[in-house]
């Protein structure tokens, strides 16, 4: 995944380059909280019924953030193999882990005596006593990896019959035209895929039925459930409707690797949003985007042989293993490259595509916490290199009726994984360039601002407990020149600002009065000591801060 990240590499590092919070086009009736930070490459995460969100990181460690404490704590050292794009990368509970404690994770074993070779094992470990006991691994699977450590795609869902999902990447490195032949378009071979199986209490593993490849069938593996994958970063089951979802990294544009193609001949590399209703077969490398056909080459005598019939895709490669005629190729439900003229919403730069979750109302949900209704039925992406989250509504047959910005690249870098907790508020796992990670929860602003009363107390400075010490407006305050004048429950220079939370509490209708005050300046309102200007912050930097001010009281 990390190499394509770096796909229109001169506009994709100019934003990487960004460091500040900006919620430009964001939506503003979203609360956002840090809930963790200095995560070493968080990958994905998984959400307790009482709220615990456990994160895997890349290097094999597992942290538990407990929403008792607000804090976080190792609870696994695995050591996972993390050269290359390896590591421990998937992560997901049980359907009974309330009862079980059951954890599944995807992570690299090493092999010390080849450089190359490594093998993945999707595993079972047991959590208990507040740690996940390393000696309690059972494995179910293994998928051996031979040729450099790239396009590792791992990632674990479940659906609500208790099927687990597991995708992989073609793990092929890209210097010769339809390498993933080998792999993602090979039916004998688990790579480039989304294997789907249904874990056992004794640690094995059965094939259910609907899957590709019926057992038995010569040639194929019968895990497989949706084949033709490049790198299938994340995906997630929708336990109502059962259809599987997924964010699918793309190659280069018009790439014809060493084969030397005319471009004209190739597709741009599109990245994709796949909503799979069934088993079938996705199309790369043979197939890509809105059913746009590569050419099909051999490598032997080094000559194109055909454009590829979509509805009748064949694998010629040398090295492929399995069936030669494959299933007829299924069309992404979004496809992407630089400015989509079909999606205009997601913009331009590299593309990276990061699924998560539809979001469904339940009845369990917190109705003061809870996304807004407007998000009813709508499928959260992601885009890493671009790093935003937006939301996309689907009708009730996974058609998309809109497409609207949730959050927009903020300083805390950029989406890996996207998760709804159990009362309704989002999740994001974010990683910046220098491999630290943060956990973010979204949630309905206009429901918790100034929700816990706050006993003013002087000396020490107080800071509310509804304010939250990872809130983002108090983070954005803090790298701002606020605390030179003001504190929270003392008078230093101004007034504190539990102070201005009183004065304007249960006033309607002056936010954005408060937000042209911060951003001139000015004197008059709590003495004639004036505030400075803060132009150097956009309008909703500000409207962040304000409202974190606002929550120091009810």
């Amino acid at each position: 995944m990390f190499k394509k990240l770096i796909k229109n590499s001169l506009k994709t590092l100019a934003l990487l380059s960004l460091t500040s919070f900006s919620f430009a086009d964001g939506d503003p009736e979203l609360e956002v909280n840090i809930l963790g930070e200095k995560l070493f490459q968080a990958m994905e995460m998984s959400i307790a019924s009482d709220g615990r969100v456990f994160v895997a990181e890349r290097n094999g460690q597992v942290q538990l953030y407990d929403p008792k404490t607000d804090n976080m704590q190792v609870i696994l050292e695995l050591k996972s193999d993390m050269r290359g794009e390896s590591g421990l990368i998937g992560l997901a509970l049980a359907p009974n882990f309330d009862k079980s404690g059951w954890i599944y994770m995807y992570h690299t074993v090493e092999f010390p005596d080849d450089s190359l070779a490594h093998m993945h094992h999707l595993a079972r470990f047991t959590y208990k006593n507040g740690k996940i006991d390393r000696a309690s691994e059972k494995v179910l699977l293994k998928v051996k990896a031979t040729i450099k450590r790239i396009h590792e795609a791992r990632s674990i869902s479940f659906d609500k019959e208790g099927n687990l999902y597991l995708s992989t990447g073609d793990n092929q490195y890209k210097k010769e035209y339809q390498y993933s032949c080998k792999t993602t378009a090979d039916s004998n071979d688990l790579r480039g895929k989304i294997l789907r199986i249904t874990p056992q209490p004794d640690g094995a593993y059965t094939i259910p039925e609907g899957n590709l490849y019926k057992p038995g069938t010569p040639k194929t593996k019968p895990e497989i459930y949706v084949m033709g994958l490049r790198n299938p970063f994340r995906i997630h089951v929708d336990k109502e409707t059962g259809w599987v979802l997924w964010g699918e990294n793309g190659p280069p544009d018009h790439f014809s690797g060493n084969a030397g193609l005319d471009k004209a001949l190739i597709p741009k590399g599109y990245d994709e949003f796949n909503l799979a209703k069934a088993a079938g077969f996705y199309g790369y490398p043979l197939v890509i985007g809105n059913q746009e056909a590569f050419v099909n080459y051999d490598p032997i005598n080094k000559k194109v042989v055909a454009k590829v019939d979509p509805n009748a895709p064949v694998n010629i490669h040398p090295e492929n293993k399995g069936l030669r005629n494959l299933p007829p190729s299924q069309p992404p439900l979004i496809w992407y490259s630089g400015l989509q003229e079909e999606f205009p919403e997601f913009g331009t730069g590299g593309e990276s595509a990061i699924a998560g979750p539809i979001y469904r109302s339940k009845p369990s949900y917190d109705a003061g916490l809870k996304l807004p209704e407007k998000y009813e039925h709508s499928w959260f992406v992601g885009d890493y290199a671009r790093g935003w989250v937006k939301a996309v509504k689907l009708d009730g047959n996974g058609k998309i009726k809109s497409i609207s910005p949730v959050m927009q690249r903020i300083g805390l870098g950029q989406p890996t994984n996207l998760k709804i907790g159990p009362k309704g508020r989002l999740h994001v796992l974010y990683f910046n360039r220098e491999g630290m990670g943060h956990l973010v929860r979204l949630e309905n602003r206009g429901k918790v601002s100034g929700s816990v009363a706050y006993d003013t107390i002087q000396k020490p400075d107080r800071i509310p407990r509804s304010v939250g010490k990872k809130h983002l407006g108090r983070l954005l305050m803090a790298n701002s020149d606020c605390m030179s004048c003001n504190q929270w429950s003392n008078t230093l220079v101004g007034p504190s600002f539990v102070t201005i939370a009183q004065k304007y509490k249960g006033q309607k209708n002056i936010m954005d009065g408060l937000i042209q005050k911060v951003i001139d300046g000015g004197a008059g309102t709590f003495g004639h000591i004036p505030m400075n200007p803060h132009p150097q912050h956009t309008k909703k930097e500000i409207e962040k801060m304000v409202g974190a001010i606002l929550r120091a009281v009810k």
